[in-house]
């Protein structure tokens, strides 16, 4: 068996790995225009979704509640601005539902210093998070007061934002929303107040709304995209994706304890996330170009003068896993990992570790790859020096080949008898390459998905890890130490491998001038610190030989 055809043949497939990961970052990275929002705008008479969903007049609960077609609702101008440490609200008093949310700790992009809009109300851009209450005697919606048109939670560990509502019946309602420092979580409450004489019966919902992004083209780089789309968690499937699609080919109408409903998008989730003891209903509808993903938690009564509360917590941030978990069970895996997941985890659980104590994403890289270099050093101690012995018996080989002429045949078994004889394994020199593949798709992958690595700093001319080098300095660097890798590497006997052999570091050097910067510098990491290796085995291998 030629060791130089397995070794080349790893290499074109890690170069194809590369390949299809370089379209996947293309696709992400340099998307076709998508409308983006700037500055908070309302759109007066914008046709939005809300469930309808129905209630049964027995206090019993017994009746299942069904779910039904949408119904149309408007959105108004009249609005309430919060803003906390870390995000600025719009609330909508039609409703209540949030009609604008802006990130204050995530700019727009690396140079800007506006801040990320997640939600919005453009009309042909719709993301919003809307909640209700649906009950006896209640119109299809609710025309909210509030004390103030702006509220800001200042130095305060939390801040409470009361929406009132009432009719001549003697029903009153109090919509609050509670914020608290240093959390992505809201929670979304409902006080209901009956002095009317009769009972009420009515349950919450909570809905998350958006148009689809918008995608030119078709073919492959369409498919390789981060994932847009609703979610669904419930305890027999705890994460499971909702394309606009499946949306759109059928409603959701299901029935579960706890679980939640999510929008996601690259880096940042919005999540409805019900009482996890209580049987909640899920379901999804579609109108005039908007998804809805939502649910509705049990059905409460207020009896003659009494006060009952409802409703559900509302995640509005970016995907942080540590966040995620304590939002809801299960809300992490919307960070998709891809099936090497419990190797980008580990990773990234190291490299957050280094980083608490550096302060920098990219020395972090630098410290994991030289650990993980060290977690297979044994490893690549016995295959640099199998590469060394048969270095060593260059000279033996070209012998054979003179010997041999052009009887490749018994070349190739005069030469498997001499590494037999000289007790060399031909095939030690792939070990570290079979390494560095899952290694190196499991942390594309945590790079891509990790929002802490987006627009994080290195030094220098890298001001992004997840950006490309916009020099293209450290893929040059990165080739350069390929070459110089494949040099210290026996040289094949087939004229034709050396060739490829040779083109290997430029066909990879193209591909990596669009990766990350982090991925590359792992890459450059990785090589120099095998170059470090290998020289020291072989110079070591050569006093022992002399």
């Amino acid at each position: 068996m030629d060791y130089q055809k397995i070794k080349i043949f790893l290499l074109v497939a890690l170069a194809v790995i590369a390949g299809l990961l370089w379209t996947k970052w293309e696709a992400i990275y340099n998307p076709p225009p998508v409308a983006v929002v700037q500055t908070a705008t309302t759109v007066a008479n914008n046709n939005n979704q809300i469930p309808n969903v129905s209630i049964s007049t027995s206090d019993t609960n017994q009746a299942k509640p069904s779910i039904t077609s949408p119904i149309v609702t408007q959105t108004s101008e009249s609005t309430v601005a919060v803003n906390t440490d870390l995000v600025n609200l719009k609330i909508d008093l039609l409703n209540g539902g949030i009609t604008y949310a802006q990130l204050q700790q995530y700019p727009d992009s690396l140079h800007s210093a506006q801040p990320i809009v997640l939600l919005n109300n453009q009309a042909d851009n719709t993301y919003l998070a809307q909640s209700g209450l649906v009950g006896t005697g209640l119109p299809a919606q609710l025309q909210f007061k509030a004390d103030q048109t702006s509220y800001s939670m200042g130095n305060q560990n939390q801040l409470v934002v009361n929406l009132t509502w009432s009719n001549n019946k003697g029903l009153s309602i109090v919509k609050s929303y509670t914020f608290t420092k240093n959390s992505y979580s809201i929670a979304v409450n409902y006080s209901i107040t009956n002095k009317g004489k009769q009972a009420w019966v009515g349950r919450f919902y909570g809905q998350l709304v958006r148009t689809p992004p918008v995608v030119a083209g078709h073919g492959m780089l369409s498919v390789y995209r981060t994932y847009t789309g609703a979610a669904l968690s419930t305890p027999t499937n705890h994460y499971q994706k909702v394309t606009f699609a499946d949306m759109q080919e059928q409603n959701i109408n299901q029935t579960a304890t706890g679980g939640w409903v999510a929008m996601l998008q690259h880096y940042f989730i919005t999540a409805w996330v019900p009482d996890q003891t209580q049987t909640n209903d899920f379901f999804s509808n579609v109108y005039n170009n908007k998804y809805g993903i939502g649910l509705a938690t049990p059905q409460v009564t207020a009896a003659p003068n009494q006060t009952v509360t409802t409703g559900a917590n509302l995640y509005i941030g970016p995907a942080i896993a540590s966040n995620l978990q304590a939002a809801a069970p299960y809300l992490d895996k919307t960070i998709d990992y891809g099936l090497l997941w419990f190797i980008s985890q580990l990773i990234f659980t190291v490299m957050k570790f280094i980083h608490s104590f550096i302060g920098n994403w990219g020395w972090s890289i630098v410290m994991v790859t030289i650990l993980i270099k060290l977690l297979f050093s044994p490893l690549s101690a016995k295959s640099y020096g199998s590469m060394a012995r048969m270095r060593m018996l260059a000279p033996k080989i070209a012998k054979l080949k003179e010997r041999c002429g052009d009887d490749k045949q018994k070349l190739g078994k005069a030469t498997m008898d001499l590494y037999r004889e000289e007790k060399v394994n031909p095939l030690g020199g792939c070990l570290p390459m079979l390494i560095q593949i899952p290694v190196f798709i499991a942390l594309y992958w945590m790079i891509m998905e990790s929002v802490e690595l987006r627009q994080a700093p290195f030094i220098f001319w890298i001001h992004d890890l997840s950006a490309r080098d916009p020099y293209f300095i450290m893929p040059l660097l990165m080739g350069a130490s390929m070459f110089l890798q494949q040099r210290l590497n026996p040289a094949p006997a087939d004229p034709t491998q050396a060739k490829v052999m040779m083109m290997m570091p430029i066909i990879f050097t193209v591909m990596f001038l669009s990766f990350p910067s982090g991925l590359v510098l792992y890459w450059l990491v990785n090589n120099c610190v095998s170059i470090l290796q290998q020289w020291w085995i072989i110079r070591r291998f050569e006093k022992q030989v002399k």
